[in-house]
């Protein structure tokens, strides 16, 4: 009886080749090719999938370096790496920058922290069956979060777990306030010395073309039908099957500890204020909450980002921390604001969110609604504007 015969052990360089043919193909199919920084960053990704595949099946001892991708909005980090991600054969997780932190306070209000501290447990608890942990969406912009990401990063190293991470920003650039910035160095200097950092620099924004074939699919189907009005008016709102609810369905919900008044709430939709939203004590765990449960969101009473002002700029942060969840979470929204929505503006100062350009793009995914003369932007007679 002749004996069976073991193919040969698969070697690192095929793994790498397999890997990123799988990429391109993924690419092709969504009606796009790689573009050169794109290609160099599913090149690198797939070195490390080989790496880790050897370390798996026993071949080599040595821990893959972390990789740390950044880039301007819309480059198409996210989507190479959940692409990456699908095909890499590994005790995996994926956590976006938000729901780390949802998971990470959850984890320590659940945890005896008799037993040891209880920030140490939660992440203990992220990291145990992992192999590759993925982190989407990496920021740091208060001091508080950067010392949770220093456990995160040194709990990582010493378990031998490498990490996938994205980011809009250099790691030079994190925590960019000056008054904390010096807290943060080194971190900054043990994820340079822990990461092998690759930018993602192509010329376009694909959020900011129209679907079909001119970039990476972002995975936000959903959220992309959601539009921005203004001002608002009933003939704007109806065309898009939305009416304003009366004062008397006005109730409050308590989505975590903090109260908040919502004009309605449907078993599918929720109908909520910028003002009740974004200025008062509202926390990202709060818009977590509530994305799990309402699948459509209206925020109306959006005010103008050209009139923010310093007094502003703590409720400007809480929507863009809101348009990062309802993003990820793939949540259709509504704007609607009296005046015209433009979030194509410099940062100046401290005023709006450092995000912005994040936020800009990927509100350029919604649809357009705004009345201009005697034409809206649907291209629908506006007898409203010419006084009919």
């Amino acid at each position: 009886m002749t004996p069976l015969l073991r193919p040969p052990p698969r070697t690192a360089r095929d793994t790498a080749r397999t890997l990123l043919a799988g990429m391109e193909h993924d690419a092709a199919r969504s009606g796009f090719a790689l573009e050169p920084s794109q290609r160099q960053a599913a090149g690198r990704l797939a070195a490390f999938g080989a790496e880790v595949t050897r370390r798996r099946r026993a071949l080599s001892r040595k821990t893959p370096r972390s990789l740390y991708l950044h880039g301007p909005v819309g480059r198409g980090k996210t989507w190479l790496m959940d692409s990456f991600y699908a095909r890499l054969d590994a005790r995996k997780r994926r956590v976006h920058f938000h729901d780390f932190f949802r998971r990470l306070h959850s984890g320590t209000q659940a945890i005896d922290a008799g037993s040891g501290t209880a920030i140490q447990q939660s992440v203990d608890a992220l990291l145990d069956g992992t192999e590759v942990l993925f982190f989407d969406e990496f920021h740091v912009h208060d001091v508080g979060d950067g010392m949770f990401i220093a456990r995160l990063l040194r709990t990582a190293a010493q378990r031998r777990i490498p990490l996938v991470v994205t980011s809009n920003y250099a790691p030079d650039e994190l925590l960019p306030n000056p008054l904390w910035h010096d807290h943060f160095l080194p971190t900054i200097e043990a994820i340079n010395e822990m990461m092998d950092v690759v930018e993602m620099n192509g010329p376009s924004d694909f959020r900011r073309f129209p679907a079909g074939g001119t970039g990476p699919a972002d995975g936000s189907e959903v959220f992309r039908s959601g539009r921005v009005i203004s001002p608002g008016t009933p003939r704007q709102l109806g065309r898009l099957g939305l009416f304003r609810p009366p004062s008397s369905q006005s109730r409050v919900v308590s989505p975590t500890t903090q109260p908040i008044i919502v004009k309605n709430s449907d078993p599918d939709l929720l109908w909520v204020g910028f003002e009740e939203l974004c200025n008062g004590l509202t926390s990202t765990s709060d818009f977590l909450v509530l994305a799990d449960h309402y699948k459509t969101w209206v925020i109306d009473d959006v005010p103008s980002p050209a009139k923010a002002d310093s007094a502003s700029a703590p409720a400007w942060q809480r929507f863009s921390n809101v348009v990062d969840v309802l993003y990820d979470q793939d949540v259709r929204l509504f704007l609607i604001g009296p005046d015209s929505l433009d979030w194509d503006l410099e940062t100046s100062g401290n005023v709006l969110p450092v995000d912005l350009a994040r936020i800009a793009s990927r509100l350029s995914l919604l649809g357009q609604s705004q009345h201009h003369a005697a034409v809206d932007t649907d291209g629908l007679e506006n007898e409203e504007a010419a006084g009919s």
